[in-house]
C-alpha cells in the first residue's frame, strides 16, 4: 500500500472517525483505524463495538493498493500536527508503515496488513456492515440533526453501564420520526416526518456520542438529507461520504408518551430571552451542591427566587402571560437553562399543574420538555 494525500484532507478524514477509537480496548484492534486504498481513494474505519465511524475520501494518489490497520491514537495525533502540505503513507513490509510529511519522517507497526487490496480484509477487526440496499428512512438532514440537538441534553451526563436508559431513543412510526433523551429527572421529545420510510415500525435506543459524532461531523457532508438502516442489533446512518453505526441498547426505555400525554391545567407564555436571563441571575445565588430556584407564579407575573447559605437571597420578576391560579414550586435552575438554551421559539410554553408534579414546556412545533421539581414548595 502506497498512497499521496493532501493532509489537511486526511486530517480531515481522521477526526471524523476519531470517535469510534477505544480508549482502553480490550482487543488492540478496537484502538487502531482501519485504512484501505483503492482505487484513487481512501476508506478509513473505525470500531470500538459500540460505535462504528466510516469515512470515504477522494482524490488521492494511490500508487499502490493494499490496507492496514494503524495504531488510532498515535495516528490522529501525528497527522494533526504534521506541518506538510502532503503526507506520503507506505507499507514498507507487512508490519510497518512509513508515514512522510515534508523533512519529517515517522514509522507505525501495524495490528494488521496486506499490500493487495484485494486480499481479505483482517479478521479480527470488525468490519461495519455496508449500506448498499435501500434505505429504511430517509430524511432531512437538518431535521435530523435539529432533533440529536434538542434531546442529546437531557441524557444523562453519568455513562457507566450500556442499558437503554443511558441512550437516546429513536422511533420511527407512520412517517414520523420520534427522538426522545431522558435521565429520569427531565424528558425533552421531538418528532419530524420522514421523506421516505416503509411500513414498518422501528424503535431502537443508540448511545449519545452516536449522535454527537454525526451532529459534530454531518453538517460539513453535502447533501440536504439523512439515509437510515435497522441492521440487525445495529443502526447505520449516511450523509454524503460519512456513514456512523450505532449499537442498540438493550433493556425497555422508559414509556415516554404517559408523561407527554399529561399537561397542567394552568397555562403561562413566557419570553424565552426574558426567563433565560431571570433564571441566571437568580442561579447566581444558589449553592453548586444542591442548585435550586422557587418559581412563583401569579396573575401575569413570574418571580424567581434562590437561596445561598451565609451569601445572601435573589429575588427577581418579569411580566408574563398568566391568568391561572398562584403556584409556587421548585426546579433546578441549570435543567431550565439548557432547555430554553435550545427552543426553537422566542416564545414558549408552560403548563403547570401545582407545585409538586413535573412541568411541561412546549419549546416548539412538536419539541416538549418535562422537568420534575425538586420538592414541593409551601404556600
Amino acid at each position: 500500500m502506497n498512497f499521496l494525500i493532501d493532509q489537511y484532507a486526511f486530517k480531515n478524514a481522521l477526526q471524523k472517525v476519531e470517535m469510534g477509537i477505544d480508549r482502553k480496548p480490550t482487543n488492540p484492534m478496537y484502538g487502531g483505524i482501519y485504512i484501505q486504498a483503492q482505487n484513487d481513494s481512501l476508506i478509513l474505519m473505525t470500531n470500538d463495538m459500540d460505535m462504528a465511524v466510516r469515512y470515504r475520501v477522494s482524490n488521492v494518489n494511490v500508487n499502490e493498493p493494499g490496507w492496514a490497520v494503524i495504531p488510532g491514537r498515535e495516528l490522529v495525533d501525528i497527522v494533526k500536527d504534521l506541518e506538510a502540505d502532503a503526507v506520503t503513507f507506505c507499507l514498507v513490509k507487512e508490519e510497518v508503515v512509513e508515514l512522510k510529511g515534508g523533512t519529517d519522517k515517522f514509522t507505525l507497526s501495524t495490528l494488521d496488513s496486506h499490500k493487495s487490496s484485494d486480499a481479505d480484509s483482517p479478521e479480527s477487526f470488525p468490519i461495519a456492515p455496508e449500506c448498499t440496499n435501500d434505505p429504511d428512512v430517509v430524511m432531512s438532514k437538518g431535521d435530523f440533526l435539529s432533533m440529536v440537538n434538542s434531546t442529546r441534553f437531557a441524557t444523562s451526563k453519568v455513562q457507566n453501564s450500556r442499558f437503554a436508559t443511558e441512550g437516546i431513543l429513536i422511533e420511527i412510526k407512520d412517517e414520523k420520526a420520534t427522538m426522545v433523551g431522558t435521565d429520569g429527572r427531565r424528558l425533552a421529545c421531538i418528532a419530524r416526518e420522514t421523506t421516505q420510510s416503509t411500513n414498518e415500525t422501528h424503535k431502537a435506543v443508540l448511545l449519545p456520542k452516536v449522535l454527537d459524532q454525526i451532529y459534530r461531523f454531518g453538517q460539513e457532508e453535502d447533501g440536504n438529507e439523512i439515509s437510515i438502516w435497522y441492521l440487525g442489533n445495529l443502526v447505520g446512518f449516511k450523509i454524503g461520504n460519512l456513514e456512523s453505526f450505532g449499537r442498540i441498547l438493550t433493556g425497555e426505555f422508559p414509556e415516554y408518551s404517559q408523561v407527554l400525554d399529561k399537561s397542567g391545567s394552568n397555562y403561562a407564555r413566557v419570553s424565552r430571552e426574558s426567563f433565560s436571563r431571570k433564571i441566571k441571575l437568580a442561579s447566581h445565588l444558589t449553592s453548586d451542591a444542591s442548585a435550586s430556584v422557587i418559581l412563583k407564579f401569579s396573575e401575569n407575573n413570574l418571580e424567581i427566587s434562590s437561596n445561598k447559605d451565609g451569601r445572601g437571597n435573589a429575588e427577581v420578576n418579569f411580566e408574563i402571560d398568566y391568568s391561572g391560579r398562584n403556584i409556587d414550586t421548585s426546579f433546578n435552575p441549570s435543567f431550565i437553562s439548557e432547555g430554553l438554551k435550545v427552543a426553537h421559539n422566542d416564545n414558549i410554553n408552560v403548563y403547570i399543574e401545582d407545585g409538586s408534579t413535573p412541568a411541561k414546556f412546549s419549546l416548539g412545533d412538536d419539541f416538549i420538555y418535562i422537568v420534575m421539581p425538586l420538592s414541593k414548595v409551601p404556600n
